[in-house]
Formats: C-alpha cells, structure tokens, sequence
C-alpha cells in the first residue's frame, strides 16, 4: 500500500504488551481472552461487535480464518478462543505484531492463532489457503480498497465468507480530525457502504448482507477509555470524541458487510 509507512508511525508503540498486561492486572502469570478485550478490541463495540462479527462467519475447530490488518490480535484470539478455529493475522506494524504474538502466548492460544507483518495488498499467504477472513476496522486506511479485495479473494477459498466490520460514511460534510485512524483528510479513506460493495464486487466476492450497526451499538457499549490510553495515550481520547460525534451526525456509521468468494 502507498500509505504503508504512514499507517506504520500512525500505529507506532513500544511496549504495548506490557502495559496491556499491567492494565489487564495478569503480572507474570497467564491472562484470559475476557480480561484483555478492554484493551485488545479497540473498535466501535468492542468484542461485542466482534462476536456479533464471527458469529456470521460459520466458524469451527479446523476453520483456517485470516485476519486482515490483526492489530494486537483481539479478534483473532476471540474467533480461536470460542470457536476453536486456526487463525492467521497480518498486519504491517511490526510493534501491533510483536505485542499480539506475546499476548496470544499469554492467554495459551498460540498453537491455534499466529501473526505475521504483511501489506494487505502483498498477502503472505497462498492462493486459496483459507476457509474464511474477516477485516475489523482497516478500511478507512487503505485507498485502494478494491486491491485490497482481490487479494483476499485470491487466497481464500472459492465460497469462502469475507466478513468486515468499518468505519464508513454515510452522510455529506466535513469530518472532524482527528479520528482514530488519521490526524487528517489526507491520510483518511473512509468510503460509503456502497464504495464497499461495488469493490468487493469487483474483486470477484457477491455481497450477501450490509449493516449499519449504529442502533445495536447504542443499546451496548464501546472500547472504555482507559483501554484506548493504554494503548494510544490521553490525546486518543480526543479522537474518539470527534468519531462519536461524526456518528451522532450523522457523517459515519460502524457498518458490518458480509460477502462471499
């Protein structure tokens, strides 16, 4: 991807593990998937979302499900943790991999989940090697999304289900930066859930189901702020701030988009 650089600084934090481990209280011992989702499911809805996610994915011990920009591997420990499934994330931030595969062997599931550094335009990954893949709030990233998809589509099985969870717009006017995933207009490709559709359909995937989650996710709750400090620092808070404000405008809405290969 051409912003590949500018996504890794965006996303760049040392230590990360560690301190979701003090955060989670886990000292020197093991930790459970539950007690890190407050600081490893940082999107919109947190796990519940997530689950909400792998739930439409038809998902077994054996599935092989590929992650699509993993981040600290919270939903991918999720899908392993209540679905016994093999989970592979990429992702191109060598400090959100480093800190997932020391989470992921800390919670004991690293004979079922594995991370690896990769472009989501370049997969590490060979031609139709698996079952299912999901992406979890990566899009607003990536320019090209219809690049993106056919990766994907090239290595997943033909039938296979691609289920994604994103950021994407809904109504005219200007965003207010910064958000989450860009200090600005130009590092922001938040794109509407028709854009999703006619690219994932371009990418060879027939889509079965598009859904603004805005109304479930009312009822819920999000990522608490002491997990997204923890991760990103106090100044994080402001950026959630403006995205929650752009959804009660109107402006964006959590979208999830199942398809099919």
């Amino acid at each position: 991807m051409a912003t590949t650089q500018q996504v890794r600084q965006h996303y760049a934090g040392k230590d990360l593990a560690a301190r979701l481990l003090a955060a989670a209280g886990a000292g020197d011992g093991p930790v459970t998937v539950d007690a890190l989702a407050p600081y490893d499911e940082l999107h919109a809805g947190g796990a519940t979302s997530t689950a909400a996610l792998l739930d439409l994915l038809g998902l077994a011990p054996g599935t092989a499900l590929l992650d699509v920009g993993s981040g600290l591997g919270g939903p991918a420990r999720l899908a392993a943790h209540r679905h016994g499934c093999q989970v592979t994330g990429v992702d191109l931030s060598p400090d959100f991999v480093d800190a997932a595969r020391e989470l992921t062997a800390r919670t004991g599931l690293a004979d079922l989940v594995t991370f690896t550094l990769g472009d989501g335009d370049r997969l590490p990954c060979a031609d139709a090697s698996h079952d299912r893949a999901m992406l979890v709030h990566v899009g607003m990233n990536v320019p090209d999304k219809a690049a993106l998809f056919t990766e994907v589509h090239r290595v997943v099985r033909p039938g296979s289900p691609f289920g994604l969870f994103e950021q994407m717009r809904v109504g005219p006017g200007d965003l207010p930066f910064p958000l989450p995933w860009a200090v600005d207009a130009g590092s922001s490709f938040v794109e509407t859930p028709d854009d999703y559709s006619r690219a994932l359909t371009a990418a060879g995937f027939d889509v079965l189901r598009v859904e603004d989650r805005r109304a479930a996710l009312a009822a819920g709750g999000g990522p608490r702020q002491d997990g997204l400090v923890v991760v990103f620092g106090a100044e994080f808070v402001t950026r959630i701030s403006n995205n929650v404000a752009a959804t009660r405008a109107g402006l964006l809405a959590p979208v999830l988009v199942v398809a099919r290969a």
